[in-house]
């Protein structure tokens, strides 16, 4: 059994597929994924797990060079992004273009989260 890192295998085998410049998304329990992409579904009750929660997970394994958001989004995400992203450029889109981008994505990881426009895409980065 593995010790440490993501135990979701659907998680872990997309981090592990992802090249520079590859795209995921973790997005709240209502945002509309588009039928082309992998969804890996984590809701386990209404907020569970919570966007922060799964960017947390996520992080541990991914090298992130940039993030997108909706300008829609509240000030809390962007936060959340800055905090645990500070060596990752934020760009904000609306949210509409937020969606457009999501059909460009390897998979999308759906949370539990109820918190309007708590969305986010991840690109991944390089680790040299």
């Amino acid at each position: 059994m593995k010790k440490t890192g993501i135990f979701n295998s659907e998680i872990a085998r997309i981090i592990a597929s992802l090249g520079h410049k590859d795209m995921i998304a973790i997005v709240d329990m209502g945002f509309p994924i588009p039928r082309n992409v992998e969804k890996i579904d984590l809701v386990l009750d209404y907020g569970k797990p919570t966007f922060e929660e799964v960017l947390d997970v996520v992080l541990k394994e991914l090298k992130v060079e940039k993030i997108i958001i909706a300008e829609e989004s509240s000030k809390s995400l962007e936060e959340v992004c800055r905090q645990k992203l500070s060596f990752a450029h934020i760009e904000k889109v609306t949210h509409d273009e937020l969606k457009n981008i999501s059909s460009k994505v390897v998979a999308v990881i759906r949370t539990g989260d109820v918190t309007p426009y708590n969305n986010a895409i991840l690109v991944s980065g390089v680790i040299f």
